[in-house]
């Protein structure tokens, strides 16, 4: 069976009672064989009879391995045996270099923040990457991990560190660089599943909505300002503020972000094809969401008018939603964000914070967990159950039944 593959032809692919295999039509080579067990697995076939696994479908996106057949059919044609060069360049001497050659190169494939995960690889991780990758053991990273607590910081922090380097060591048994895992027995520090949840009081909302109008106002006044100074000396005039319904980007996405719970990675690389205005519905791309699985937000009123009226005002059609100075999406807005909450007098409070905000309020209200976990697009219930304390409702009702 020879097609293009795509991600959408790997999602319509269902297991047979028998394996079979899908041939690229394109890069003649390029395959991917599923299992009775619907595991599809990537493979190169340089030659009759000289083929070269890639990798699980569930580990590489088709970009990437498209990349690496592509790197495998040139070594070939270049006179090379692929099967030979690969079992060279799986002679990995230390943990960088695994995470150098082979790793940080599916990193930013695969990773949203890819920045982020690398930086905790070589910063977090540092005692490692020296080390033969057969030294890096159960013994040796708990001593890490606890040095981690004892000086000062939390497990939590601790395990992320230590979910990292464990990611980063699952690829390396996946790519057989080392024969099995040496932290999969190992479990995650224990902490305090009741962290609390930080969220905005119903004041901290009033303020911080005052003080998203108040920043407008603020810039309209500023910009006519400018324009009748500049007009007094026949200079070029700027935009005029007082027509828009937004005077640039923070009012809109700090709205658009409490009234849908996405991730800033999220909102940021929002394109306006995600949006559903006839449906009244926001779509997560599975490319751009932290769990790799694409899923639907409803808009209330509120995102349902700001996107509205962001879109009319900026009429640019079939680019991101929020477009930065540079014309790409945002990086960050930290600057911005730092002054708002400044001036709405709000501490301790991160852009992440209005995702808490989001599910926090929704659980107050009487939504299901299950359906607070949906919208915020956790792949399991542990992290949603950290909510459950804000619902008193289910624990009342419970208690209620002793007396029926």
């Amino acid at each position: 069976m020879k097609v293009t593959i795509t991600q959408a032809v790997i999602d319509r692919a269902k297991p047979k009672l028998k394996p079979y295999e899908i041939r690229d039509r394109k890069l003649v080579g390029f395959l991917i064989r599923v299992q009775p067990t619907g595991k599809m697995t990537y493979y190169c076939e340089y030659r009759r009879g000289g083929r070269i696994k890639i990798g699980p479908e569930s580990a590489y996106s088709v970009k990437l391995a498209r990349i690496l057949a592509q790197q495998i059919l040139a070594r070939y044609y270049q006179g090379g045996e692929p099967i030979l060069d690969v079992k060279k360049d799986k002679e990995i001497t230390t943990y960088r270099k695994f995470l150098e050659e082979h790793y940080f190169e599916w990193v930013e494939a695969n990773h949203n923040a890819s920045a982020a995960t690398k930086r905790c690889l070589l910063v977090d991780c540092a005692p490692f990457l020296k080390m033969r990758m057969e030294d890096i053991t159960p013994q040796t990273v708990e001593k890490w991990r606890i040095a981690k607590v004892v000086s000062g910081l939390s497990p939590h922090t601790a395990n992320r560190s230590y979910a990292t380097l464990r990611a980063s060591l699952t690829k390396a048994e996946e790519w057989d660089f080392i024969p099995e895992h040496p932290l999969r027995k190992m479990k995650p520090m224990k902490t305090n599943s009741n962290l609390k949840i930080r969220f905005l009081s119903g004041p901290e909302e009033i303020r911080l909505r005052s003080a998203l109008d108040k920043r407008e106002n603020h810039l309209r006044n500023q910009r006519r300002n400018g324009n009748q100074w500049r007009n007094a000396r026949s200079k070029t005039l700027l935009r005029d503020l007082d027509t828009n319904v937004f005077v640039d980007h923070l009012k809109p996405m700090v709205l658009v972000a409490m009234n849908t719970g996405i991730r800033r990675g999220e909102l940021f690389s929002l394109k306006w094809h995600n949006i559903d205005f006839e449906r009244r519905q926001l779509t997560i791309e599975g490319t751009n969401a932290k769990s790799r699985k694409t899923r639907h937000i409803p808009l209330n009123n509120e995102a349902y008018s700001v996107l509205s009226s962001w879109k009319k005002q900026i009429r640019k059609e079939g680019s991101y939603v929020f477009l930065s100075y540079t014309g790409g999406p945002f990086k960050d807005v930290k600057t911005a964000w730092k002054r708002l909450l400044l001036d709405a007098e709000i501490h301790d409070f991160r852009w992440h914070d209005i995702r808490h905000h989001f599910a926090s309020k929704l659980v107050i209200k009487g939504a299901p967990l299950n359906t607070v976990r949906e919208l915020l697009g956790h792949s399991s219930h542990t992290m949603t159950i950290r909510y459950a304390h804000l619902s008193a409702r289910h624990k009342a009702d419970a208690v209620s039944l002793l007396l029926e």
